[in-house]
């Protein structure tokens, strides 16, 4: 998961369960940066890789920092050196502006927030949203983790949220509720019955 958004839902709808932090990816914060001292909470800027306990073998990582452009590449690659990516799934959740999706439909009558989705030639299922339509492209961290898995033939898919607003928002972050019924998330979705709570304290905390 990248960015506010995409960590915010992972936060409420996967990390209500019972997980182990194994590690932390850091390209190093600008002095103003402020977190809390324990650099646990969900606004915090931070990258930390999660193991879920009653799903081992699966792993979560919720980067919720900006990573230089210069250093995406050696990013993934340190990502990825810390996974066993044979007989792995790949998902990746981000968020852009609607202001840099480019569609022949006015985005007046688009309703936001929405997802569109794009897969590696391994990923043989099919996203549980509409394709990201041409010309437009994904940037950034979330197309160097997408090449990545294309380069080294990993089944990966991406689901990015479309969105209207510089905040966090819940409409947003709910957005990705449809990926929870897709591969590979469907997987180890436990419901939390204080989802609603949790993402009203996330949003109060951005």
């Amino acid at each position: 998961a990248i960015g506010p958004v995409a960590t915010g839902f992972i936060h409420t709808y996967l990390l209500h369960q019972d997980s182990d932090i194994l590690g932390l990816l850091s390209t190093g914060l600008p002095e103003n940066t402020c977190n809390t001292f324990q650099q646990t909470s969900p606004a915090d800027n931070t990258c930390y890789l999660h193991r879920l306990k009653a799903a081992p073998s699966v792993i979560l990582c919720q980067c919720n920092v900006d990573v230089p452009p210069e250093m995406m590449f050696s990013w993934t690659q340190q990502l990825f050196s810390c996974i066993n990516i044979h007989n792995t799934y790949v998902g990746v959740l981000a968020s852009a502006p609607v202001s840099d999706f480019r569609s022949s439909v006015a985005l007046s009558d688009v309703t936001v927030p929405f997802l569109r989705g794009l897969k590696t030639n391994q990923f043989h299922g099919k996203p549980v949203c509409p394709y990201l339509e041409q010309p437009n492209t994904v940037k950034g961290l979330p197309a160097s983790v997408l090449t990545h898995c294309q380069v080294y033939r990993v089944p990966a898919v991406l689901y990015v949220c479309y969105t209207d607003s510089i905040y966090v928002e819940i409409p947003a972050i709910k957005a990705f509720l449809p990926v929870l019924k897709g591969t590979p998330f469907r997987d180890i979705v436990q419901e939390n019955p204080q989802a609603d709570v949790t993402l009203r304290k996330l949003v109060e905390l951005r």
